[in-house]
């Protein structure tokens, strides 16, 4: 087996092989040669060779015009750990997934072990890197389940910067205080929480002092609206019975006075006596009134829930939405039917859905002495009506006293009654549940640093990136997991002469 030569240096080797390739055909040059050095002959004549062949391609003359750009892509380590990640986060590929794509486009072979340990090692790194919000922040928490196992998610809601995403091997007032102790003693204030109405989760926020959560709207509403549907689908199928009794009773007259019952359409199966057909008009404008009833009052209630009145602009207060809350409930109550349900619900959540207020008419008090009733009204529907008016700052609308005016604005921007950003997590995590069969603890931890550093593309946060607008350190996920770009090499480093476009020297 051939062995390198150390003791012959690259200046020496140049100069064997220039002067082999000059005495070509000379008797007795490559023996002295091999003699001197201490080598083979067969060494000399390969170096002849490469000399030869190094020479041609270097003086042969170019293509005429400027030379182009080399933009060949070299696979290194650093490129197929970096188009593991993507695959794995932007596409939502598998393991299996991502490793059919590399050998279809960069032309890679990877083993699953491989590509898995890529992954790993990438949810290492980004468990150390955890988002610390500097000041106060709210925060939407919500649970998500994958293979049976509940995920314990806290979002904060203006910048949509994920706090916690986790497995937890339950959802009771355990995990959840756990998962919130975690988040206070990395350094995270909690000013307020957004929740829908798990028990658990506001079981937790107690145990760790935290403020009571707020009720989303969204839920309520939500819940609200299904049972309208039931109303008004019971009153339809009320109003076909007593449609069809009609109808036989109808047909039973024109039997009795003909001796025969009319020619056209089957016979009716219903009562056609005048008592059933009375009892079944009777339960049809009952119902027709239940679900119109139960409409007028879900519309009232949505009404009654934002935190201004849309044609004053008077901020609502807490006691007075509760108390109309309550009267909405006991009009429910009289309806009857399932619209009981609905009383029940809004007897049942009416605190925690105006606990919001509470917190708005805290943080009112101060511009309410400086500004008057009349003037916050003024602010707040200049607040809801800033797009149409054009106004960038709440001192446009109210120059008398610009700083006043400016707290009415953020009081009201902070003034959060959904979980809609954790919501739109769950959707996204989805895609995630459904490639992966369940959403594995290393899908997690790199999602979360994703979805920290990605850049929104669109909406009103286009341009920024959770971290950004929270006011932290913003690099590319990539980089912040420790995955750079690698330097592309000069053309000169590239292979000169190759068939393909994409050259596979993977590491």
């Amino acid at each position: 087996m051939p062995s390198r030569l150390e003791h012959i240096t690259l200046p020496e080797r140049i100069g064997l092989g220039c002067q082999c390739l000059l005495c070509a055909g000379q008797y007795g040059v490559i023996t002295g040669l091999a003699h001197e050095y201490g080598t083979s002959r067969q060494f000399l004549y390969n170096l002849r060779q490469k000399t030869q062949t190094a020479l041609e391609r270097a003086l042969a003359p170019g293509a005429p015009g400027r030379p182009a750009l080399d933009r060949r892509l070299v696979v290194d380590r650093s490129v197929l750990d970096r188009a593991i990640l993507v695959l794995n986060q932007v596409l939502h590929g598998s393991v299996r997934g991502i490793q059919e794509c590399l050998a279809e486009i960069l032309q890679v072979q990877r083993s699953l072990g491989a590509i898995h340990a890529v992954l790993v090692e990438a949810a290492n790194r980004a468990k150390l890197r955890q988002l610390v919000p500097e000041q106060p922040v709210q925060a939407q928490a919500d649970e998500i389940f994958s293979a049976g196992h509940p995920i314990l998610e806290m979002v904060e809601p203006y910048s949509g910067g994920v706090l916690a995403l986790e497995k937890a091997p339950s959802r009771d007032e355990t995990a959840w205080g756990c998962t919130m102790l975690d988040l206070i003693g990395r350094g995270v204030t909690l000013t307020s929480l957004n929740a829908d109405g798990a028990e658990g989760l506001r079981a937790g926020a107690r145990a760790v002092g935290l403020p009571e959560p707020h009720l989303d709207h969204w839920h309520t509403l939500r819940d609200l609206g299904r049972l309208c549907h039931l109303l008004e689908g019971e009153a339809y199928r009320r109003m076909l019975l007593a449609e069809r009794s009609q109808r036989a009773a109808a047909a039973e007259a024109y039997r009795a006075q003909h001796g025969h019952r009319p020619k056209r359409g089957r016979p009716l199966k219903v009562a056609c006596d005048p008592t059933s057909e009375k009892l079944a008009l009777q339960e049809s404008e009952v119902a027709i009134g239940r679900a119109d009833g139960a409409a007028i009052i879900v519309a009232a209630v949505r009404e009654v829930l934002r935190p201004l009145d849309v044609q004053t602009g008077r901020v609502h207060r807490a006691e007075e939405v509760k108390a109309d809350l309550g009267a909405a409930a006991s009009l429910l109550r009289e309806l009857g039917g399932r619209a009981v349900e609905a009383a029940a619900i809004l007897e049942q959540r009416a605190i925690g859905l105006t606990a919001y207020l509470v917190e708005l008419e805290t943080q009112l008090a101060g511009p309410r002495e400086v500004l008057g009733e009349e003037v916050i009204s003024l602010l707040a529907w200049a607040w809801q009506h800033r797009e149409g008016l054009k106004l960038g700052d709440a001192a446009e609308a109210w120059p008398q006293a610009p700083e006043a005016a400016r707290q009415v604005w953020a009081a009201l921007e902070g003034a959060v009654r959904a979980t809609g950003i954790a919501e739109n997590l769950n959707s996204i995590l989805a895609a995630h549940r459904a490639a992966h069969r369940g959403l594995p603890d290393n899908v997690l931890a790199v999602f979360r640093v994703y979805r920290n550093h990605r850049v929104f593309p669109r909406g009103k946060r286009a341009g920024h990136s959770p971290n950004e607008l929270l006011g932290l350190p913003s690099a590319h996920w990539l980089d912040a997991l420790g995955y750079g770009r690698s330097q592309m090499p000069t053309a000169a480093e590239l292979p000169a002469v190759s068939t393909q476009t994409v050259n596979t020297l993977a590491a």
